[in-house]
């Protein structure tokens, strides 16, 4: 090759490997909040989050999904499972997100992780048990329903 070939050839290169890596669905914005499991920042587990957590409300963020886990008892807190939103009933299709349940039973992101057309929750609990909501879920207003007029969410 000629020296003056290499003057186009490797900047294309560079231009496709550099990208072919870009990273479109990277990771959520880092002014994103989410809960982790372990964490204990949250509060008033059972209650409905997005109450307070909402734009004018007395909540420090607003969530765009947010809800609480009980064990079977319905009261005490089932804390660090993971919440699944995939494409299908079942727990099956793609998997669009995923939100894990801090040490307090609750869960909550400021991001919108769901699709307009809704997602299908999934519920893992630390024993390995699977819960999954037979409905598409339109709103991450979990707990608006869960506790009210819905039994609240609930694993093992």
């Amino acid at each position: 090759m000629k020296p003056s070939i290499y003057l186009f050839v490797l900047p294309a290169i560079v231009l496709l490997l550099w990208s072919g890596c870009s990273n479109k669905e990277g990771p959520p914005p880092s002014t994103a909040v989410y809960s982790v499991n372990g964490g204990t920042t949250s509060h008033n587990n059972g209650q409905v989050c997005l109450s307070c957590h909402v734009a004018g409300g007395t909540g420090k963020y607003n969530f765009v999904i947010a809800g609480s886990v009980f064990k079977p008892d319905l009261s005490t807190p089932s804390p660090n499972g993971i919440i699944y939103f995939w494409s299908e009933s079942g727990g099956t299709g793609d998997l669009i997100a995923t939100l894990q349940v801090d040490a307090k039973g609750n869960f909550f992101t400021t991001s919108s992780l769901l699709p307009g057309v809704g997602a299908y929750p999934q519920m893992r609990g630390i024993s390995g048990a699977v819960k999954t909501m037979p409905i598409l879920a339109f709103t991450g207003n979990c707990n608006s329903c869960h506790g009210v007029n819905e039994d609240p969410i609930w694993i093992d």
